[in-house]
């Protein structure tokens, strides 16, 4: 039996880039909408590797999703738990999510959404071994993507139904459906599509015993899927390479291919796939002659399936019990397991399973001397036998393959015919102009002045409507710069300088009350240390904010001078002296004597208390911060290294925007305003020079910036 690369995989590699498009798209700046994401990213991380925590994962995004009561994101949390369900074959949670999808889908008439739901209950019925309505859901989806003009799920659509219709027996529509979706993903170039379509293709060849041209997909297939390190797929391609030596009577070799597979599946934790080889291998055994073993390995696929209630896998399963236990005499075992089968059949519809198991069945009466029901159950096998066959499958796959692979030839020779028609014409047009050449030759003069004077008028009004998108372009990143400035000036007024004051106000009220109530020394002191602490920090953001102010407006001073830096760091050593004892961090420089920069020194010593009080809030206890000077060239490298919490690199491009308004708690809840770096490099740039940090998340922080040596 084939081994179709699995829907939940296709589905996963189709939609896994719409539906962070989407989420990023609806609610970028928004604080949940990130926390979902990372909550999906996680999910997807364990979609076949771990279910428990991918559901787990899918579940805490759909919370918070309503929470949010963001629709778009309601419906992608549920899509997600749908697949996460399904993998673990919970087809009763996985139709209830999936129908709050439609229902939300449909409120707030969404044609993207809609498709997608649409498509999940395709899939949804495929696992419910409900084809019928699988293929109207697959067109419904379909429907909708042409008219919204997506082609991902265009080509999700079509690869759908050719999984359906390579399930019921129908290869050529199969076929044509996985051509369509290959052209179509000629456009999208996605890898794992293509990969799954060359899987698909290949195993109709396979079942049409085009041994050839199925090697020459599947070999195809493998280099995708080793450039992708995809050992999902290497084992469906074992699998399928071990039936084809099966095939040739080389046994031994398709067993090793087999056994690999089954090694691959096994690690992923993949039943269903652990099934479908222990299936096989039960093929395999039999047609050596083993049927101990073959019985075997055949019942452990059986059990497993009957427990995913893979009805389809199921048959398959039976047919070969059956063969094995005709060819016994086991003629109770194998007519339970022919009731068994054929009723499977009627029920999915699958004439070509059902055509064979009817001519076991003629078997099994033959065999027990039971001739004219053997006689009847082979008329009923031609007759349905001739009904699915009233056009050769194998000319008809022929045909479309032809037609695939020499669709290429036959856009060249079109292109061809094309240029050689062009070429004639042209010939044809230049007789026509010789001919009238000198009587329309001051025309076209004229013609010709005419369209210069229009080019260079053109060109002016060009120049003129650029040098007036320059100046807008100018005025509106100003208005940007001063509406950032505001925004943050009136965020630190709202909320970084009310924090200290409240501080200051409640803990003062707490002495007043203790002062006349207990006359506790000690809590009176934790107090008045709590205020002194609130003080400090209320002082030190005045001070930044008013020195920013007055960058900002244009008059703070730059008198650029000598600075001996090792004086200056050791005096601001000094005065964090106090401050990194309370956290038992060591304060380390091995800046020498007579290290001289030339720059404002008011401006530099901001700096250098800015990035220590930094370094100080965000190490933790008995940590360690070094400072530390270069030399390079005509500039002096001075740097402020922790060992820190470490930045992200995604908020490291935030830490010197206006823009942003970024600021984290420190290491003992110290707040801030975010405005120490911001004004760091704002005085750098005055001073010629440069800052910048290097940091890892949990591994401390260096930040650096340079001035200029006397």
């Amino acid at each position: 039996m084939q081994f179709p690369l699995p829907l939940v995989l296709l589905f996963y590699i189709s939609f896994s880039n719409t539906l962070f498009a989407n989420r990023v798209s609806d609610d970028v700046k928004n604080q949940d909408s990130i926390k979902i994401e990372r909550y999906l990213t996680k999910s997807r991380t364990y979609y076949t590797v771990k279910t428990d925590s991918a559901i787990y994962f899918a579940n805490k995004a759909l919370q918070l999703s309503l929470k949010s009561n963001n629709q778009k994101l309601i419906i992608n949390s549920q899509i997600e738990c749908f697949y996460n369900y399904s993998v673990n074959r919970d087809l009763t949670n996985a139709k209830e999510v999936l129908d709050e999808a439609k229902s939300i889908a449909y409120i707030i008439n969404d044609s993207l959404s809609i498709g997608r739901v649409h498509s999940c209950l395709g899939y949804y019925y495929v696992l419910a071994s409900k084809y019928d309505s699988a293929i109207a859901q697959y067109n419904k989806s379909l429907e909708i993507s042409e008219a919204i003009k997506n082609n991902k799920n265009k080509i999700n659509n079509l690869i759908g139904l050719g999984q359906v219709y390579y399930e019921r027996g129908d290869f050529e529509l199969a076929l044509s459906k996985y051509v369509e979706a290959f052209q179509y993903n000629k456009v999208q170039d996605n890898k794992n599509t293509k990969l799954s379509i060359l899987i698909s293709m290949a195993n109709i060849y396979a079942d049409e015993h085009q041994r050839e041209k199925a090697i020459s997909y599947y070999n195809q297939a493998m280099e995708i899927a080793i450039e992708l390190k995809d050992e999902d797929t290497l084992s469906v391609l074992y699998n399928n390479l071990a039936i084809i030596y099966q095939n040739d009577l080389n046994f031994n070799k398709a067993l090793k291919f087999y056994e690999k597979s089954l090694a691959i599946n096994k690690k992923e934790n993949n039943k269903a796939g652990v099934a479908l080889c222990l299936n096989n291998i039960g093929e395999n055994y039999f047609k050596m002659g083993n049927t101990d073993k073959a019985i075997v390995f055949l019942r452990e696929s059986l059990s497993t399936n009957r427990q995913l209630q893979l009805d389809t896998e199921i048959i398959y399963n039976l047919e070969t019990l059956i063969q094995i236990h005709l060819s016994l005499g086991n003629f109770n075992q194998a007519y339970k397991y022919l009731e068994e089968g054929i009723s499977l059949t009627k029920k999915l519809k699958i004439k070509g399973k059902r055509s064979d198991l009817l001519k076991l069945l003629a078997e099994y009466y033959n065999k027990t001397g039971k001739y004219q029901k053997a006689y009847s159950s082979m008329i009923a096998y031609n007759s349905l036998k001739d009904s699915i066959q009233q056009k050769s499958r194998t000319d008809k796959i022929v045909e479309l393959q032809t037609q695939f692979d020499s669709e290429k030839k036959e856009k060249e020779n079109e292109i061809l015919r094309v240029k050689n028609q062009f070429t004639q014409e042209k010939l044809e047009q230049e007789k026509m102009r010789a001919k009238y050449l000198y009587i329309f030759s001051f025309l076209a003069l004229a013609v010709i002045l005419l369209i210069i004077i229009l080019f260079r008028s053109k060109i002016k009004i060009n120049n003129q409507i650029k040098n007036i998108n320059g100046k807008l372009e100018d005025s509106n990143s100003k208005l940007k710069i001063m509406n950032a400035t505001k925004d943050k000036f009136f965020s630190i007024i709202a909320h970084d300088l009310r924090s200290p004051f409240n501080a200051i106000l409640g803990f003062s009220e707490l002495i007043k009350s203790e002062v006349k109530k207990g006359k506790d020394l000690e809590i009176i002191e934790e107090y008045n240390a709590n205020i002194n602490e609130s003080a400090n920090s209320l002082f030190t953001l005045l001070e930044n904010l008013l020195q920013w102010a007055n960058d900002q407006r244009g008059i703070l001073e730059f008198t650029p001078t000598q600075i001996d830096l090792y004086e200056l760091i050791q005096s601001n050593l000094a005065l964090f002296k106090l401050k990194a004892a309370d956290k038992s961090i060591k304060l380390f420089s091995d800046i020498q004597p007579n290290t001289v920069a030339f720059g404002d020194i008011n401006m530099v010593n901001t700096i250098i208390r800015n990035l220590i009080s930094n370094a100080l809030k965000f190490t933790d206890e008995n940590g360690e911060i070094f400072l530390s000077s270069v030399l390079d060239g005509d500039f002096i490298h001075l740097s402020v290294k922790d060992s820190g919490i470490g930045i992200s690199k995604n908020n490291q491009d935030k830490l010197f925007r206006l823009d942003c308004n970024f600021t984290t708690t420190g290491t003992k809840e110290e707040t801030g305003s975010g405005l120490g770096l911001i004004l760091c490099k704002e005085f750098v740039k005055r001073n010629g020079g440069e800052i910048w940090v290097e940091s890892e998340e949990n591994k401390g922080s260096k930040f650096i910036f340079s001035l200029k040596s006397a």
